[in-house]
């Protein structure tokens, strides 16, 4: 009456070890979904960032790299390659460029950020053979007084430059619409960055800007010299980095990062973002950490084999901020 029963196979897996199996690939779809989210929406002016995000970093070494491109109608209606790089958009017709100086040997980018409160201020490093003239007049100038900072005294050749295109600068954050004579206007907030002798401009118009009104929200600078003495420094410090987002990058063995010399009385800014030419990145909260490019002395062997690390760069496509592409 009752016949025998076959027994069914078992399945190769059990099915609650199919369930958890399920779980964790769904599981790790999400954490990637999540974390490509993240990616895409990470943006300079989000006010959460308050420590180094590598990621933010590459949106203004893209920035920086901007300032090189020669074609400036690229940049006046934000189509470069690295304005496309830096995932931040700018308003057109709320963009200028400012070439000035001898040769027009400074440049600075100001702009309005699209979407989002406040403006962008990118300036320039060395371009050509005038701005490395003006770089190595590094090794025969000693600080002088800086008006901005008592007690403080900086490279007087920087400085000079920054005093001949101040009044440009502040002009053109006003036109685009970042006003500073309101205190509480949502735009009076300034996101600032520069590479090589901008970097120096940078770190000198964050006290000027500031003492006219501005509020500055971030500043990543990138393979900056040297630019006033210890009480610069510290007063920086007081100032700006304690209070935002502020972080000079080093890459490797640029030798220009060592200049103007210690001997000479001049002292870095904190805090330092060290990139070696291979691994992770080391952050110095000190300005002359042993730890960070501080680590090396040699700086007649930094300039005839390492020259190369100034320009070269992990933090942007094309590993080299000096020479843009699709611009």
């Amino acid at each position: 009456m009752y016949g025998h029963r076959p027994e069914l196979p078992l399945p190769a897996h059990p099915p609650f070890l199919m369930v958890g199996s399920i779980l964790r690939n769904m599981l790790r779809c999400l954490m990637l979904a999540t974390l490509a989210v993240s990616v895409r929406s990470a943006s300079i002016a989000d006010a959460n960032d308050t420590g180094y995000n590598p990621l933010i970093s590459q949106h203004f070494a893209s920035f920086s790299s901007a300032t090189y491109c020669e074609d400036t109608s690229k940049l006046l209606d934000w189509t470069c390659g690295p304005c496309a790089d830096a995932q931040t958009n700018l308003v057109p017709g709320k963009i200028r460029v400012i070439d000035a100086g001898v040769s027009n040997a400074s440049r600075v980018l100001v702009g309005k950020l699209a979407g989002q409160h406040g403006c962008l201020m990118a300036f320039r490093g060395s371009d050509n053979a005038q701005n490395w003239m003006r770089d190595m007049e590094v090794w025969k100038l000693h600080p002088e007084p800086y008006a901005n900072c008592q007690g403080c005294e900086v490279h007087s050749g920087f400085y000079t430059v920054w005093k001949n295109i101040q009044d440009l600068v502040l002009k053109a954050v006003n036109e685009v619409g970042c006003g500073q004579y309101s205190t509480g206007a949502v735009d009076n907030l300034l996101y600032i960055t520069g590479h090589s002798m901008g970097a120096a401009l940078t770190h000198l118009a964050m006290f000027s800007l500031s003492d006219a009104g501005w509020n500055i929200a971030k500043t990543y600078s990138y393979e900056a010299p040297r630019v006033g003495n210890k009480a610069f420094s510290d007063k920086f410090n007081e100032r700006f980095t304690r209070k935002f987002p502020v972080f000079r990058v080093t890459h490797n063995q640029d030798p220009i990062v060592h200049l103007p010399p210690e001997a000479l009385g001049f002292y870095h800014v904190p805090s330092e973002v060290w990139y070696p030419k291979h691994g992770n990145y080391t952050i110095c909260q000190g300005p002359e950490d042993a730890k960070c490019a501080n680590q090396f002395s040699d700086i007649p062997g930094m300039i005839a084999f390492h020259r190369s690390d100034h320009c070269s760069s992990p933090l942007v496509p094309n590993g080299d901020i000096c020479n843009p592409k699709n611009c």
